[in-house]
């Protein structure tokens, strides 16, 4: 088995480059490809090997995480088709887009003096979980059709509610540790 390092993380994982991937393919072809590159592979090697060894399992390691990630891999798929990503702070300047996360903002800021959190937090992340649907599929359209800067507009979108989910995650996961 052979791993360039010039090839793109699809090429890489053996799938095409699409939004939506088969998790179980995915998985199944990182497992292959750790076998085949692990370190361990290679403790009998030069310093050379061992090196390498380890520089393309860390390759291997950011690729599936990249790949196995919704939001990174729409980002991932502009730079691919040649759309330079500046970085992952980008910011979205559609207004309407940013008063509503400013609501939701507050939505999670009420929901810490609600008299039941978790319920209030399962309420936005419905909402934000709408969302991310819509805006993945928006992206798929306008990736198909080519308009890779209108898609890089939606992944900022889809990056920014990612983001709100985390935060969201993290308030309940600290609820639960309360509770307990």
């Amino acid at each position: 088995m052979q791993v360039d390092i010039k090839q793109n993380y699809f090429e890489l994982f053996g799938v095409p480059i699409a939004f939506h991937l088969d998790d179980d393919v995915l998985h199944s072809a990182h497992l292959k490809l750790q076998a085949a590159f692990h370190p361990d592979r290679f403790i009998n090697g030069t310093e050379l090997e061992k090196r390498l060894a380890v520089q393309k399992a860390a390759w291997i390691n950011e690729a599936y995480e990249v790949l196995k990630n919704p939001v990174k891999r729409a980002r991932y798929m502009l730079e691919v088709s040649g759309l330079e990503m500046n970085d992952d702070h980008e910011t979205t300047s559609d207004t309407v887009f940013l008063m509503e996360q400013i609501e939701l903002r507050e939505e999670m800021d009420e929901c810490r003096s609600c008299k039941d959190p978790m319920r209030c937090c399962d309420h936005i992340t419905g909402k934000l979980d709408q969302r991310s649907k819509e805006f993945s599929t928006n992206f798929i359209s306008l990736y198909q059709q080519g308009y890779l800067e209108q898609a890089r507009q939606v992944s900022k979108k889809m990056q920014f509610v990612e983001r709100i989910l985390e935060q969201i995650d993290e308030y309940q996961l600290k609820l639960e540790d309360d509770i307990l």
